[in-house]
């Protein structure tokens, strides 16, 4: 079942990607060709593209014979490929050895030479490597190998992490070794690579999983400053929402919960998702009936890690409140749910990093105008349609 990825949350991830990269690099984002830091030995992930080439280099499968199957040549120059300088697409040395001291040099090199020279279909070949024991990444390192510009490397457990920040949940990698699996791996991926071309159009595959990658340490490194100066628990990136539970002491105020209810109807529906900078809890006294009333905790803690992440800044229109105020717009702005408030249920967890994004009032007002409520991405489209005179 084909993946499909927010392009809300690519938004996001696109705009923390983009702050990362000048706060952190300090460079300007342009495209993935000109960001330098890419090229950093040790830290950049261009080094893909070398590997690439000096693992086809390797190969020079275009220069296999049938003649060849069986005499150690495909074996051997396939085990150079993988053990190119630096390849750490495939990080483990003993699976690299493991490749290098296989001894059924007939089969292996038979099912390696259909699949480079497309004698038989991709998925078929992909089964071959499964049956005769090869690692996933390996397979994946083969495939990546043979076409840069439709499959990838993999790294199962690291990606799985990554998916579930751009909100997919319900996809797996680990554990999973089929065609099928693998295919859908790479489709997301170039979800990615078709939604990164509206900020670079020459961004390719590659740069997509560079992308990815890098989100996986930033967050990485964001859950692990988080942790070392904000709390000292195990998780604090998900926040449970609790029903809050709020007591309303009633005699002849029948009008009174009447005016409540009708008070707070109003404020919900016209930001119904917006997380307040403190807990509430109504409590009236001098009436005798007690009435308790259930509602979505608006917990004030997502709020804030929200904003310390993404800072004060609208995600739509960029408006800095305290640049255009001064010290009385510091820190002023709405937080906007990207799932909407009315489809959450009682064992909901937010996210503040990928659930949460701060949002203007008027981009808010916005958003909320239309049913269902409009995505990020469509409002940014909205206002940057050139004005008609």
């Amino acid at each position: 079942m084909k993946m499909t990825i927010s392009t809300d949350r690519l938004e996001i991830a696109f705009a923390g990607f983009v702050s990362f990269i000048k706060n952190e690099k300090k460079e300007n984002f342009t495209t993935f060709r000109n960001l330098l830091f890419l090229d950093t030995p040790g830290e950049g992930e261009n080094y893909k593209y070398q590997i690439y080439k000096d693992g086809r280099d390797k190969l020079d499968f275009k220069h296999w014979d049938i003649t060849d199957v069986g005499t150690g040549k495909i074996h051997d120059k396939t085990t150079d490929a993988l053990k190119v300088k630096s390849n750490n697409l495939v990080n483990d040395f003993r699976l690299k050895e493991n490749f290098a001291q296989i001894s059924d040099i007939i089969a292996i090199e038979k099912i390696l030479y259909d699949f480079y020279k497309s004698k038989i279909l991709d998925s078929i070949s992909f089964t071959k490597f499964i049956d005769f024991g090869i690692p996933y990444n390996v397979i994946a390192y083969f495939f990546f190998l043979k076409e840069k510009n439709k499959y990838l490397p993999i790294s199962q457990r690291r990606f799985d992490e990554i998916f579930q920040m751009i909100g997919i949940v319900d996809f797996k990698t680990d554990g999973q070794r089929s065609f099928d699996n693998y295919i859908n791996f790479c489709d997301i991926i170039k979800q990615v690579q078709y939604f990164l071309k509206t900020k670079d159009k020459e961004t390719t595959l590659i740069d997509a999983h560079s992308f990815l990658w890098i989100l996986g340490l930033m967050n990485a490194n964001s859950v692990k400053k988080t942790i070392r100066t904000k709390e000292k628990e195990s998780n604090i990136k998900v926040i449970k929402k609790e029903e809050e539970k709020v007591e309303i002491v009633q005699s002849n105020g029948t009008e009174l919960i009447k005016n409540l209810t009708e008070t707070r109807q109003s404020v919900e529906n016209f930001y119904p998702d917006e997380l307040p900078t403190e807990p509430t809890k109504e409590v009236y006294e001098g009436l005798k009936k007690t009435v308790i009333v259930n509602s979505y905790e608006r917990n004030p803690k997502a709020r804030k890690l929200c904003i310390e992440y993404w800072d004060a800044i609208c995600a739509v229109c960029s408006v800095n409140f305290e640049k255009i105020y001064g010290e009385i717009g510091k820190g002023f702005i709405h937080v906007h749910h990207l799932t909407p408030i009315s489809k959450i249920g009682e064992t909901y967890q937010v996210d503040p990093i990928n659930d949460l994004i701060p949002i203007c009032p008027n981009c808010h007002s916005m958003i909320h105008r239309h049913e269902p409520p409009l995505t990020i991405y469509d409002l940014k489209k909205m206002i940057n349609k050139p004005i008609s005179l």
